[in-house]
């Protein structure tokens, strides 16, 4: 599950302010914690055979994610939910208490953005590759289509867990860093630096609470460091393959005005 994509409407707060039953994750036997250091797309591989296996993410066809909100220390809580359908297309909005909606998407093309902060916008560069690049349902099992490189960076450690750090190039946009852990094979951390309308934003995320839905593995916590505030998004349900009308993916007629 990548949630980079709320992490700009995240950055854009941090400026202004400044489900399913537990499963248990399941080691998969591995010879990746030996000292030999395996390619990267061996940790890769082994990070889409862990949470399911490519079979099961090809059959993933729509996916809605639906959750809470919370900034750490601030009393500011609100609502997410994002609605994903191949090939990449993508709509997430944020509703914080007291702020207002952050809405962001793609229909595979165009990215855009709307909140009260930065008003309607369109994203472009690495900023829109990266909006496109995280909405997209087989980000994983497809990553030769998104990245050009991937090396691995050596062991180090995510509190008690040793893993493997996966350096990950996109085809448009800087270096995406991604530790996983060598016995599990589960993605515990991501870290990169955003371009925004702020600027180039350091961003980091930590993915906990791993829970099975349907066929597939996923992290039910992400908590996030942007801008030196610290974000929680945790989803109580997850919906795979459910019918999403076509027109949630629609570029809004805020954003067609800008396309003028």
């Amino acid at each position: 599950m990548k949630m980079r994509r709320v992490w700009m409407g995240l950055a854009a707060l941090s400026a202004g302010c400044c489900l399913a039953a537990q499963t248990t994750v399941t080691e998969v036997p591995s010879t990746l914690g030996k000292a030999v250091i395996p390619s990267a797309e061996t940790v890769l591989q082994h990070f889409i055979d862990a949470t399911g296996g490519k079979a099961a993410y090809d059959a993933v066809k729509t996916r809605v994610s639906t959750g809470t909100f919370s900034l750490t220390g601030k009393g500011i809580n609100g609502s997410y939910k994002m609605y994903q359908a191949l090939p990449a297309k993508a709509y997430a909005v944020l509703d914080i208490e007291g702020v207002g909606k952050t809405e962001d998407g793609t229909d595979g093309k165009i990215a855009w953005e709307m909140s009260a902060m930065t008003g309607a916008r369109i994203k472009t560069g690495p900023e829109a590759a990266t909006e496109i690049r995280d909405g997209a349902l087989d980000a994983h099992t497809n990553w030769k289509s998104y990245y050009k490189s991937a090396d691995v960076a050596g062991s180090d450690m995510v509190g008690d867990k040793s893993c493997w750090k996966v350096v990950l190039t996109p085809n448009e946009g800087e270096p995406e860093n991604n530790w996983f852990d060598k016995t599990s094979g589960l993605l515990l951390r991501e870290s990169a630096t955003l371009d925004t309308p702020m600027g180039k934003i350091p961003v980091e995320a930590d993915y906990t609470d791993y829970r099975k839905q349907g066929d597939i593995l996923l992290p039910f916590k992400l908590t996030q460091t942007v801008a030196g505030q610290q974000f929680e998004i945790v989803l109580n349900k997850v919906e795979l393959n459910v019918e999403v009308p076509v027109s949630r993916f629609n570029i809004p007629a805020e954003i067609q005005a800008l396309q003028k």
